[in-house]
């Protein structure tokens, strides 16, 4: 129950309020650009369920993406400790690791299609490795034993995500290489305690909004900010694009403090006192 409780309290919350922002939003630019295509009301509705993968629904921001794969992972932890196996979610996550790895290493394109299959019923297999090796740095951080399996762990995690050849509209697969060594090059440092340098104010305000500096970025910054930067004002790209990231810490700012943080607390408590759950301070 907690586990569920501070999920959706985590989320929610700001997830549904850059929706909501990004959708009044689009309509008011679709209104002064003239556009036709405004986004459905039904389309909202289905965005604001984070299912919308399921419903057939397109995201009303690009960034979106990734939150039905996210919830799919919580999905998983929740059934693996529901079932009370989460002591064993190390050999659990190494037998999917080792059916994806099979598909990709052994059985080859032949049957591609199998696994294509499975991948657009189940997005998250295609990310699985990078759940996993997070897992693992867990681990790493938390059982002062082992960490040597779990280097090997990693090591064969990290051969299988630069691997997949994931599609994108984003990065294409040497830039998603490149960005997957500095991740885990990051994390290997984190939890070696070799991080420390990057801890500062500034660093820990950016990762306090950064989930919501996540939702609200992408429509706001291109299709908002930058073009009528661009188009109308004629500025310097580099320019504007510091604009456009100013303008996106700011929302992201104000979602954070008035709402994510205040809103997730209160209902958080809220759904604890229905669940007979100890309240948070």
């Amino acid at each position: 129950k907690e586990f569920i409780i501070n999920t959706f309290t985590r989320l929610y919350p700001t997830y549904r309020t850059c929706v909501s922002f990004t959708f009044i939003l689009s309509i008011i630019v679709n209104k002064i650009t003239g556009n036709a295509n405004s986004t459905p009301f039904t389309n909202y509705l289905g965005n604001m369920t984070m299912f919308q993968y399921y419903l057939r629904i397109p995201n009303i921001d690009g960034a979106y993406w990734t939150m039905i794969i996210e919830m799919l992972f919580y999905i998983f932890i929740a059934f693996v400790f529901s079932i009370k196996k989460l002591k064993h979610i190390i050999p659990i996550g190494l037998i999917l690791l080792y059916l994806i790895s099979v598909q990709y290493f052994l059985i080859g394109k032949e049957y591609w299609p199998v696994y294509d299959g499975f991948k657009t019923i189940l997005p998250l297999l295609n990310h699985f490795p990078l759940f996993f090796s997070g897992i693992i740095f867990y681990k790493l951080i938390t059982d002062s034993e082992n960490h040597f399996l779990y280097y090997v762990l990693l090591l064969f995690s990290f051969t299988l995500e630069i691997n997949i050849e994931w599609e994108s509209g984003f990065v294409n697969h040497p830039e998603h290489r490149f960005m997957t060594i500095i991740y885990f090059g990051l994390f290997i440092l984190f939890v070696n305690k070799k991080l420390g340098f990057i801890v500062s104010r500034p660093s820990l305000f950016l990762g306090k909004i950064s989930f919501a500096l996540y939702l609200i970025h992408q429509y706001v910054s291109t299709q908002v900010v930058l073009p009528f930067l661009l188009d109308t004002w004629h500025l310097n790209f580099w320019i504007a694009a510091m604009i456009a990231l100013i303008v996106v810490i700011t929302l992201a700012t104000l979602i954070t403090y008035y709402i994510e943080i205040p809103l997730g607390k209160r209902l958080n408590n809220s759904l604890r006192g229905v669940f007979k759950l100890q309240k948070r301070v």
